[in-house]
């Protein structure tokens, strides 16, 4: 029920901000070009950098995960993909929606120039990148959400700010970012972790190397770590003997 009732309030939020597409967009690329000049580049930086910070981040979390077990390597592999499929599902939309830019439908100044032609608004790509490797980097490391998330919106006002979308096109953009790479983690990290314990136990030595130490336990079997948990791996050892030994 949370989660239905999440998507529910993300597409009556889309719809409302729908009714009023146009005086919204309005009074934000108005009110933006209204700044200072300094400050609309500031706009312009946050949407291109602040996904250059976005995916740094989960790059690092995906490289730290092949030491802490095949498990951690499954979510980090699966959330990478889901991500690419947010992106590539946004440019599906794009393209069958085929909606206008407002820059180039309204006549508003805005801070930073119209994209060309044939570049679609709803929804939009910052947005659902931005949104979905802000959830890979939640999944992964979940402390992180004090970064990532206020990055996250703050990438998708910028797309708004500068002129380049409709607030709805932003709200729909992280919706579709954050749900693929949720869901899609949560239902393919299991699949992806018995294909990584299967690669192990068949693969040569090379392609272990390639995966890090994510299958080689810490402690010997049976120990514990200082503060009593099992050792990281552990479990992922046991995983690739029984596959070694079926």
């Amino acid at each position: 029920m949370g989660a239905l009732s999440a998507l529910a309030v993300v597409g009556v939020a889309v719809v409302l901000l729908f009714l009023v597409r146009d005086a919204a967009y309005r009074a934000t690329a108005s009110g933006a070009v209204a700044l200072p000049s300094v400050v609309g580049g500031v706009f312009e930086v946050v949407g291109e950098l602040g996904l250059v910070v976005l995916a740094g981040v989960a790059v690092a979390l995906t490289w730290r995960a092949r030491s802490r077990g095949l498990e951690h390597l499954a979510v980090a592999v699966v959330a990478a993909v889901a991500t690419v499929a947010a992106y590539v599902l946004s440019e599906v939309v794009k393209g069958f929606v085929r909606e206008e830019r407002p820059c180039r439908t309204l006549s508003v100044r805005t801070v930073a120039s119209c994209p060309a032609a044939g570049d679609w608004s709803w929804p939009s790509n910052h947005a659902t990148i931005a949104g979905a490797l802000a959830t890979a980097v939640v999944v992964l490391a979940p402390v992180w959400w004090r970064l990532v998330v206020p990055l996250a919106l703050a990438v998708g006002a910028s797309r708004v700010l500068t002129g380049a979308h409709y607030w709805h096109d932003v709200v729909a953009g992280l919706a579709v970012g954050v749900l693929v790479v949720w869901f899609g983690t949560w239902a393919l990290a299991p699949v992806a972790h018995r294909l990584l314990v299967r690669s192990v136990a068949s693969g040569p030595p090379a392609w272990r190397r390639v995966l890090g130490q994510a299958y080689v336990p810490r402690y010997a079997a049976g120990e514990r770590s200082a503060s009593g948990v099992p050792a990281t791996g552990e479990s992922d050892r046991l995983a690739v003997q029984e596959a070694d030994e079926g």
